[in-house]
């Protein structure tokens, strides 16, 4: 199905959920419902490191099911901006610093390597966002 013209046009799309293990499930889930109408290069980008963002709330931000993970899809002028936002303690991002053959450590390196720019803010709440370029 080829995506309408006017996709740029969405607006802004918001999820809260609950942390926990079955957070990453439960975003990608709703982004698979929520951004259909996108071309599908740009869709699968997003879900590939929105919930690789999610899984390190998680993991290293200590997000559990009595907290909330907030995701906030913005379409801009040249693509398509992504935050999600927790509770966690925040951190400044530093290179993958396991060997290359052990597991895990790779979200940042793929959101470092898709996204045209991403970046870390913390104030009450952690927000790690990325925006991908359109096609």
């Amino acid at each position: 199905m080829k995506p309408p013209a006017d996709w740029r046009g969405r607006g802004v799309r918001r999820l809260r959920t609950a942390g926990g293990p079955r957070a990453p499930e439960r975003v990608r889930n709703w982004l698979q419902a929520t951004t259909h109408w996108l071309p599908a290069e740009l869709e699968s980008n997003l879900m590939l490191l929105t919930c690789e963002l999610v899984n390190n709330s998680v993991l290293h931000g200590d997000v559990d099911e009595r907290q909330v993970i907030e995701i906030e899809l913005r379409a801009t002028e040249g693509g398509l901006r992504a935050q999600v936002t927790d509770s966690g303690p925040g951190f400044a991002p530093t290179g993958r610093t396991r060997d290359f053959d052990e597991p895990g450590g790779w979200g940042l390196v793929l959101v470092e390597r898709l996204a045209a720019s991403w970046g870390v803010e913390r104030d009450d709440r952690t927000r790690v966002w990325f925006e991908l370029a359109a096609a």
